[in-house]
Parts: C-alpha cells; structure tokens; sequence
C-alpha cells in the first residue's frame, strides 16, 4: 500500500501489474484490497490503481461529510501524479458511482468506465438499506458481516460458506474499515442522475440479477441512460465482486480491449 498528499489530504492507493493504467474504486466498508480477486482473473494487461475513499486503508479519516466531486477529483489527481494522464476506470457499488462520476467530470481522461452494481440516485429502499447498516456496524462489525454475508450472496454461494461461516464472518468483520460511517451517509445522499447524459466513454454497466441492495433496475436505467452503454446482467447479489469475480474480469477484459 502507498499514500500521497494532495491538498492537505491523505490519500491511500495501491499500484499493481503493468500495462494500460486502470483506476478502480472499492465498495462501501471497503479497502483497495477489494478488487485483488477480478485483478487476478482479469486476462487484459492492466495497471491498477486502486484509490482508497476516506477512512479506508491509508487515506485521511474524514473530518466532515464526504464529497463525492472531491473525491473524484483527488482520484485523477493521484493518476496524474503517477504518470497516467488517460487511463481506464472501473467502480463497485459506491466506487460505481464515483467512477460514472468521474468519467462525467473528466471526458479527457476516461478511456472506458466500468460500472459495477452502481446506481445514480439513492431510493427510499436503499436508504433504509444503508442506515441499518450504519446501525449494525455502530453495535458489532461481525453481526453487521454476518448480516450481509446472508443478504449480499446468493443461495448457492452460502451452500458453500455455511459449513465456515463463523471464521468467515470473524475474518469479514476485520475488514470493515473506520471510515465505513461516513461512506454510508455519502450512500444516502447519492444523486448523479444529471452525470450520466454527460458520459461519453464507452461504458460497460454489470449488475446482478440477485441483487437485494442494489436491485437491477439501477443497473439497467443506467445502461439505458448513459449513451451506447453495454449491460450485463450476472445471476448473483450484491456480492458478486467476491461471487463471480471470473465473469466480471472476463466482461473487463474484452471492454477495455
């Protein structure tokens, strides 16, 4: 892991494998280790930097609420800094959103985007959603785990943790990271609607069908608004960065190339 300091902020990163530059955004409750499963499938050569959102990994704790267009901005920034003036992008669930936002914000310097069980505009559902989750991890980080673990997966995929759920869960609930508060009020307020007619890289947009979080729907308007998008749908929930790490890597790969 490495950090860099733009404009009196901390932020984290890691930088692996060589080739086109790509720059991923993780999940909510998420550090840049999120992406290593898709990095190791993925058959394209690519250079990722994975960008760590406020309170994950090595960057700065947030002091005040965060700013999805500071964010963005300081992603790039890093990118510049390291050389990568024009570079893929590629974003899960609240990194979804901040990669369509930053293929918005910054037209000359996405090549493609990436949207993975991203959304445009946070529901009444999925506010719901993401306060109760505030309130699971404020009491037990591992209740709040083995809350999602049952409600992110897909049947088939829990047939095959339930015999280690336990260690599971107690492993997962080390993961979530400090900042993950502060991730989920940003989560609430989510409301990009307006960015997506500004997209102009070629977009590819992945959901999945299972999805209880982040229904479907979310993926499929955002095909249907951002223009010439390509969308895929796989048979998997929330999790699906864990579940079906393969297929999302293999649907990577012929987009960027």
């Amino acid at each position: 892991m490495s950090s860099w300091v733009n404009n009196g902020r901390t932020i984290g990163y890691s930088s692996e494998g060589s080739g086109t530059p790509i720059l991923a955004f993780h999940g909510t409750t998420q550090s840049a280790n999120a992406w290593a499963q898709v990095q190791q499938a993925c058959s394209a050569t690519l250079q990722w930097v994975t960008f760590e959102f406020p309170g994950s990994g090595e960057s700065d704790m947030p002091t005040e609420p965060i700013d999805l267009d500071v964010v963005v901005a300081d992603a790039v920034a890093l990118m510049n800094h390291l050389g990568h003036h024009r570079f893929h992008v590629i974003g899960y669930s609240l990194g979804a959103v901040a990669a369509l936002q930053c293929a918005a914000n910054f037209p000359a310097s996405v090549i493609t985007i990436t949207s993975l069980c991203g959304w445009a505009k946070t529901d009444a559902r999925m506010k719901v959603t993401f306060d109760l989750w505030r309130r699971l991890i404020a009491i037990d980080r591992e209740l709040f785990m083995r809350y999602a673990l049952a409600d992110g997966y897909t049947a088939a995929a829990l047939e095959v943790l339930e015999p280690m759920i336990d260690a599971v869960v107690a492993l997962a609930g080390t993961a979530v990271q400090p900042g993950s508060d502060a991730q989920l009020e940003l989560d609430i307020r989510i409301d990009i609607e307006s960015s997506l007619t500004r997209i102009t890289a070629p977009c590819l947009v992945i959901g999945g069908i299972e999805d209880r979080w982040v229904d479907i729907s979310n993926s499929r308007h955002i095909a249907t608004t951002v223009s010439g998008a390509t969308l895929v749908e796989l048979p998997a929930g929330h999790l699906v960065i864990g579940e079906l790490s393969a297929e999302i890597a293999s649907a990577l790969s012929a987009h960027v190339a």
